[in-house]
């Protein structure tokens, strides 16, 4: 519903693609002579609205999803659930401009006070575009991830922001305006894992079996790192060098080295029992340490392919994470603990308990309460501070969580 400028006209438009207008009728004054000379007394509606005309889109087989106007009352944005757009000038409804923008519903459209852009969004698809209609140009085009968002990771500046999802696409988003500015499509499976080789190159794995380099100067994927067979990738590390890229895989249990310089593959690296989940290189040596559903993270030297240390736990590992110093490393589990190990001589020093502190409430297709559901209560991301006092954990709830590493708190 929109009121004119002078509020004597209204508009309706309804979601079967009809648009009315309604124009103000007064009611009319009566005056006796008896009381004529008295003012007449105020009345809360002194008239009625009367239908002056209708009209219809003619968008067969779809129907009205969102509807906006210019402050002037004289265009008419309207958005169909097949993903058309039309603009209509008032008060005759006369189409102006039509132009299909997506495949899927546009859920919701808005007009500067102008009337010169257009908005208009897609949740369908994560997308939001504003159109210049008069230049018929693009002024925005955003898109998100269409499904879920694996993985995430900062360019080592913390300028950008790396993006992984369910629908295959890696995406790399401005860190300070919030942008989408490159979107890189070609795994054809979700994408479970991104990080910074360095400044200007980004690396993903994929449940496609392949590892893709990206240059972020040029903007094209550069290298595609493959293996003999065909596996599933669900984990991933490049060494601080940049040159040595590790990857992990679903099935079989195997972890994967390459050169990216040479896109070679250099050494596989057997010993775990179930899907390796998590990688990290130690930030000082070659040490590599590998966390598996089997229960164990292996220390390994990537130039002998030899265990150094197995850190045995008493459930599946989904994370872990080396301190800044090398010197330890924190492996969070599927029971909700996070275990804390001295890489030099693979001895326990301390373990958290934060099945409490990571336990979400009762999601709305929850069959559970949230006291006898398991599915939040361990943490799937781990990461230290900077001076390695502190970590931080999340999982699948609203929560992250703080701990201090020296008091376990």
């Amino acid at each position: 519903v929109f009121f004119t400028e002078d509020s004597q006209h209204i508009y309706t438009v309804s979601s079967d693609g009809a648009c009315v207008t309604w124009d103000w009728t007064p009611s009319p004054v009566v005056v006796s002579s008896e009381t004529a000379s008295d003012p007449p007394p105020r009345k809360l509606v002194d008239g009625h609205w009367k239908m002056k005309t209708r009209h219809f889109f003619n968008q067969e087989g779809t129907k009205v999803s969102g509807v906006s106007m210019d402050a002037r009352g004289s265009l008419l944005v309207v958005g169909f659930t097949s993903g058309v757009f039309g603009l209509y000038e008032m008060p005759g409804c006369n189409n102006i401009h039509t132009l299909s923008v997506s495949n899927h519903k546009i859920s919701s459209v808005a007009m500067n006070r102008s009337g010169d852009w257009l908005a208009f969004g897609c949740p369908d698809l994560g997308q939001l575009l504003v159109w210049e209609w008069q230049s018929e140009t693009y002024v925005l085009k955003q898109q998100g991830h269409s499904y879920a968002m694996n993985t995430m990771a900062y360019s080592p500046d913390s300028q950008y922001v790396v993006t992984g999802g369910e629908d295959g696409k890696v995406k790399l988003w401005n860190g300070n305006s919030g942008f989408c500015f490159v979107t890189f499509t070609e795994h054809t499976a979700p994408v479970k894992k991104v990080i910074f080789a360095n400044q200007s190159v980004v690396l993903s794995a994929s449940l496609d079996g392949t590892v893709r380099a990206h240059d972020l100067i040029r903007y094209k994927n550069f290298k595609t790192l493959t293996t003999p067979e065909p596996v599933q990738f669900v984990s991933l590390a490049c060494d601080s060098s940049g040159e040595l890229v590790a990857a992990g895989s679903l099935d079989p249990f195997e972890i994967y080295l390459w050169s990216l310089q040479t896109g070679k593959i250099l050494d596989v690296l057997n010993g775990h029992k179930a899907p390796v989940t998590s990688l990290e290189f130690s930030p000082i040596g070659g040490t590599l340490a590998s966390g598996s559903w089997d229960g164990t993270v292996k220390l390994w030297d990537c130039y002998k392919n030899d265990v150094m240390e197995t850190l045995t736990h008493n459930s599946d590992v989904l994370c872990l994470a080396y301190r800044p110093d090398g010197k330890s490393v924190v492996c969070g589990t599927l029971s909700g603990h996070l275990h804390f190990w001295n890489t030099e001589d693979g001895k326990l020093t301390g373990t958290i308990e934060g099945q409490r502190d990571i336990a979400g409430g009762r999601k709305e297709n929850d069959r559970q309460t949230a006291d006898n559901n398991s599915a939040s209560r361990h943490f799937t991301s781990v990461v230290y501070s900077a001076d390695g006092s502190t970590v931080l954990a999340g999982g699948n709830s609203k929560w992250i969580c703080i701990y201090s590493v020296a008091s376990k708190i």
